[in-house]
């Protein structure tokens, strides 16, 4: 047994976790010693009225200085810490894998996740969809130039029985002729009739509404893909720590060692696993210790790449 290298990699990852225990509880107590010179700080604070000026300020200067070197020192101890939490991982690792334990896999997909799939949900990000206050705004538009055209034909009515009523209007009656020839003027002026403008509007407005109606027929088949996927993903990595399955190196690195410890965490831990597979999925992104590759040049990726490195940063334990 003591020729067990599993024995002595496990003996030597709990001798670090004893030695991580220490650090921390050595860590409190330097806490707990910062706090103690706080509190006799805010107490000097209060004599400033009993005390010369001076001599608080001297006392001040010496309480900052033994609160700066115990920070220092809280430092050190802090990346020490840090510096053994990451020891004991990779022993725990080489323990685990020494052992002989399946490992989860996370590269292949087909045929639960298909190339097709994956063309549907890159079609979804880079969706641009015509809003619905586009569309009310180019029928309003179109609305305004059927309007225009109508006008523009009670003008022309008016016009013409402007004419007829100056070809049988008396020569002595000025007043009516000047009123029905300024009406066949201002319907001259007014030039042709503005078809033109409600074609154009028209054909705009049509566009529109044939382009939204396509666009969210492809962004709910792109939804749909997406959420296929990423139950996919979900369930594969809920059975890989269920089944206590040997997790890649690259998932380690980006969301930690070990699944969260309390019920409140699990479903963010989840959600922000099953984000960091899919977008892999997505960005191509096979390298076995990097979790996310290079920042994408494409937009819609690179949003996706902040979202899952922000991600995984809030529940990496």
């Amino acid at each position: 047994m003591m020729n067990d290298p599993i024995h002595n990699l496990t003996e030597t990852a709990d001798k670090h976790h004893r030695r991580l225990g220490s650090l921390e509880t050595a860590l409190n107590d330097r806490s707990e010693t910062v706090e103690k010179i706080r509190k006799r700080l805010r107490a000097l604070e209060d004599k400033v009225g009993q005390h010369s000026v001076q001599s608080v300020l001297d006392k001040v200067k010496k309480v900052e200085t033994n609160l700066g070197k115990a920070e220092t020192r809280l430092t050190r101890q802090s990346a020490e810490i840090a510096n053994v939490r990451l020891d004991v991982n990779a022993l725990n690792r080489k323990v685990r894998v020494s052992g002989g334990l399946p490992r989860a896999d996370f590269h292949t997909w087909e045929p639960d996740i298909t190339p097709e799939m994956v063309q549907l949900i890159h079609a979804g990000l880079a969706a641009a969809p015509v809003s619905e206050a586009k569309v009310q705004q180019l029928r309003a538009i179109l609305e305004q130039a059927q309007e225009e055209v109508v006008r523009w034909d009670r003008s022309r009515e008016a016009a013409i029985s402007a004419v007829r009523a100056l070809s049988e209007l008396s020569s002595t009656a000025e007043r009516a002729w000047r009123k029905e020839k300024q009406t066949w003027l201002a319907f001259r002026a007014g030039g042709p009739r503005p078809v033109g403008k409600e074609v154009s509007a028209r054909r705009q407005y049509d566009e529109a509404v044939r382009a939204r109606r396509s666009e969210t027929m492809a962004l709910d088949q792109s939804t749909k893909a997406d959420e296929a996927a990423c139950a996919t993903i979900r369930e594969r990595i809920e059975d890989a720590v269920a089944q206590d399955l040997v997790l890649p190196w690259w998932f380690d690195i980006a969301l930690g060692l070990f699944s969260p410890g309390k019920p409140g965490q699990v479903k963010p831990w989840l959600d922000a696993a099953t984000r960091l597979v899919r977008y892999r999925l997505l960005a191509g992104v096979r390298d076995q210790l990097e979790p996310y590759g290079d920042r994408p040049h494409d937009e819609a990726l690179a949003a996706e790449y902040d979202r899952v490195v922000k991600g995984c940063s809030d529940v990496r334990r």
